[in-house]
């Protein structure tokens, strides 16, 4: 029903209550008429009003552009305003009751927890945009939420709304100032793969004259209507969690808002994803030119804020065991690949994808590579740069975490966190559980038990855990989120071994960044206050303790390949691999 069905509808209702109507048939001796004709005439003033104001509002809502966008924008926020009071005052029904036992309690939270959450996400599903980068980033942060969040957000991975074809004809109007056929030979208008902010189709470029090659290219487009309400869907959840710190002050999630407002301006410019792509593909530069990587970053073609036309890798997701089978790919050397890629670019360059989730890292068959694979890395809207002193202590972490070095764990949670609670902070970074940390088994493979204890420590420590989150840095947020996907990247990949191998490799680029970064230091002293043996004999020493550290972990890393290929070899092992 309409704006103008609505309002005349309520007129009518309005005008047939009992005191009008009894208002209507008033009589008075000697003054009969005037009261009639006064509430006729008001009657039909008011009807009048009603109905130009209905059908007012009707022909604005179909001619005007600025009036059809406050309408939505108003529905977007009544939306999101009704389920956010839903699941707050569902909270406290549920924690206002008393209850037999613990029992009774945990089944009853755990109940309240999933109807939250399924409210939540189909409000995510009709919103889109901005929610659904709210709703994956929550799919991840199981070391603060309760399963029942994290699984039931985890859909959004995969499923989001494409734009329709004509509203992608308007966008190439409006941005390009051409049709897609000026642009493109050909165009695939299903697109290959949609997510919360854009979508990506497979097209060829129209003949260039000094090109005899048809060149296929991927085409990113931005979801149009994100430029209309990314800034109020920003605003309106900035709100909501302001609500949620007054009426919860123990669990602030500011930080969420403050991080939303920093990060996904960045992603909708594509101009600046094209200079994220070309300093990562330089950064890698020598490792690309002497085969030490497989990486590959997509080369851009050209770019405007809303449309990329980048060039075309055909492959499939990093965590599609059936491709990597049927191209004999070993899918523990593609975690281990990608453990090198990322290793050397938090602790090496300090410039890091902090969104690599499985549909923007890409697998492809080659057997010309260093391995027979190479890895495609896409999406380069989220990147965050390390401080030179923050990458080094997120280093000097790592190794007291992989050494189980407590009082090593203790210093760098507090220079790089900021937080006195090291033991939870460590068991939040690496997703285990602290007795595993310092029996130093965090190369072994996390059982189902063990996440679940892990969460339900989540869950005691909830008002910890958001103190913590609350004080880091911005980039070390990120960073768990990173180490969170590729942690779970990780455990597909190596559904049927552990993995010590991921850690073996994390520390060597540990203990290298711990050596470049003493190297320079010792360097630039020596060069400010001149030679001092007590200098030189401190560099020799960082140099041996490096060396040391890396001529083990090779030694490692040669009986691990030589366990696994031993263990790859048997056919039960493969079987099983490749069912998965």
């Amino acid at each position: 029903m309409n704006q103008s069905q609505l309002l005349t509808r309520h007129s009518i209702r309005l005008f047939s209550r009992p005191h009008l109507r009894h208002a209507t048939s008033l009589t008075h001796p000697s003054r009969k008429s005037l009261p009639r004709r006064l509430v006729q005439g008001a009657a039909m003033a008011t009807l009048a009003t009603t109905l130009t104001v209905g059908i007012g509002s009707t022909v604005l809502y179909y001619t005007s552009d600025r009036f059809r966008h406050v309408a939505h924008a108003l529905d977007r926020c009544r939306l999101a305003g009704t389920v956010g009071a839903q699941v707050a005052y569902d909270y406290h029904r549920t924690l206002a009751q008393t209850y037999p036992d613990p029992d009774g309690y945990d089944e009853a939270i755990r109940a309240c927890h999933q109807r939250s959450a399924n409210k939540v996400l189909r409000a995510i599903q009709q919103l889109g945009g901005v929610y659904v980068k709210l709703g994956q980033h929550i799919s991840v942060m199981q070391y603060l939420l309760p399963d029942e969040w994290c699984l039931t957000m985890r859909v959004l991975q995969d499923q989001c709304v494409p734009t329709p074809p004509e509203a992608i004809e308007a966008l190439f109007m409006s941005d390009m100032g051409l049709p897609v056929e000026s642009i493109f030979e050909e165009f695939d208008w299903t697109p290959l793969g949609v997510a919360s902010l854009a979508q990506v189709h497979r097209a060829k470029l129209a003949h260039q004259p000094d090109s005899e090659d048809d060149l296929w290219v991927a085409v990113k487009l931005q979801h149009p209507y994100l430029d209309e309400y990314c800034q109020l869907d920003m605003d309106t959840v900035s709100f909501l969690f302001e609500i949620i710190k007054r009426v919860f002050p123990d669990f602030g999630f500011d930080w969420f808002a403050e991080e939303m407002r920093e990060s996904i301006p960045k992603e909708l410019d594509f101009v600046h994803e094209t200079q994220n792509a070309r300093r990562v593909r330089d950064n890698f530069a020598d490792d690309v030119d002497q085969h030490r990587t497989s990486l590959v970053i997509p080369k851009v073609i050209w770019a405007k804020r809303r449309i990329m036309c980048m060039e075309f890798i055909n492959g499939s997701r990093v965590d599609d065991l059936e491709y990597m089978r049927q191209h004999q790919i070993d899918p523990r050397e593609v975690s281990n690949e990608l453990t090198r890629v990322f290793s050397e670019m938090i602790f090496l360059h300090g410039f890091v994808h902090c969104d690599p989730h499985p549909g923007n890292v890409f697998i492809r068959a080659n057997k010309n590579a260093k391995h027979n694979f190479d890895l495609v890395l896409l999406d380069h809207g989220l990147y965050r740069e390390l401080s030179d002193e923050l990458r080094s202590n997120y280093a000097q972490l790592w190794t007291s975490l992989i050494k189980a070095d407590e009082q090593g764990i203790q210093t760098y949670a507090q220079l790089v966190g900021g937080t006195e609670i090291y033991q939870l902070f460590a068991c939040m970074l690496t997703g285990r559980e602290w007795d595993k940390i310092t029996q130093s088994d965090l190369g072994s493979t996390r059982q189902v038990e063990e996440v679940g204890r892990i969460s339900e420590g989540a869950l005691t420590y909830l008002v910890e855990v958001a103190d913590i989150l609350a004080k880091l840095p911005r980039p070390v947020l990120l960073l768990l989120k990173t180490n969170d996907l590729l942690r779970h990247v990780d455990e597909k990949l190596n559904a049927n071994s552990d993995e010590r191998m991921t850690y073996v490799l994390m520390g060597s680029y540990c203990s290298k960044a711990v050596w470049l970064d003493t190297k320079r230091y010792l360097s630039e002293k020596i060069r400010v206050v001149g030679f001092r043996w007590s200098l030189l004999k401190a560099l020799v020493r960082a140099w041996w303790q490096y060396k040391s550290v890396t001529w083990l972990l090779w030694i490692y890393q040669i009986s691990l390949k030589v366990t696994e290929k031993v263990n790859w070899s048997n056919p039960k092992k493969i079987t099983h691999s490749s069912s998965l």
